[in-house]
Formats: C-alpha cells, structure tokens, sequence
C-alpha cells in the first residue's frame, strides 16, 4: 500500500451529528443536508485521497454484503479506495448513515482491507 494505514484512517475520518427538535423547518434542513451529501460525499473523500495516489468509489446498499458483522449493516454505506488507475481496491471503509425524524448522523465505523476481509 502506498500511504500508511494510520494516514490513510484519518484522511477517511467523517463525523456528522446533528440533532434538533422536530418541527417541519429542522426536518426539511436534514432532508437538503442527505442531499448534498450524498451529492458531495464523493467529490470530498476522493479530494483527500488525490494528493496520495489513491481514488474512492462510493458504493450504496453493499453495507450487509461487505459489512455483515456490523450492527445496523444496512445503513453502512461502503467506499471502497483504490490506488490511481488499479482494478482491485485496498481498502474498504463503512460509514453508517443513520436518519431519524430529527437526527442525522454519519460517522467512519470500520476500515478493512479488501483483499483478506478483516478490520484494520
């Protein structure tokens, strides 16, 4: 691997925690919040990786294929992160992605590597 592994957790490090009350005006803040994330969650993790040699792709609904031994699997969201041009990813990384009725939390939970499928 190209870039150590304890640079390569901090530069995937994402924490997102909001929580408000629960009238329609916060509710429509977090609905625009998922949006741009979801638009911009990409451009952000593969901005940081740039610089190491190192590209991301953001993969939806594979949290309970590549995470299984995570609680709530199903709301991991996967990025997997490949050296520049390579076929085969290094690692993968797993944020969950909760959404309550006024509460958003993102947050990295696990990074493994793709190849021998154990946490780091």
């Amino acid at each position: 691997m190209s870039v150590d592994l304890a640079i390569l957790k901090r530069l995937l490090n994402l924490t997102v925690n909001i929580e408000g009350n629960n009238s329609w005006a916060f509710r429509e803040l977090l609905d625009v919040l998922v949006d741009i994330l979801d638009e911009r969650l990409p451009l952000i993790v593969n901005e940081v990786l740039e610089p190491y040699g190192l590209e991301a792709s953001v993969l939806e609904g594979r949290g309970c294929d590549d995470f299984p031994e995570l609680e709530r699997c199903e709301e991991i969201l996967v990025v997997e992160v490949y050296e520049k041009d390579a076929q085969k990813p290094l690692v993968k990384a797993g944020y969950r992605f909760s959404r309550g009725s006024n509460t958003l939390e993102i947050k990295l939970v696990a990074i493994k590597g793709a190849e021998i499928a154990e946490e780091l």
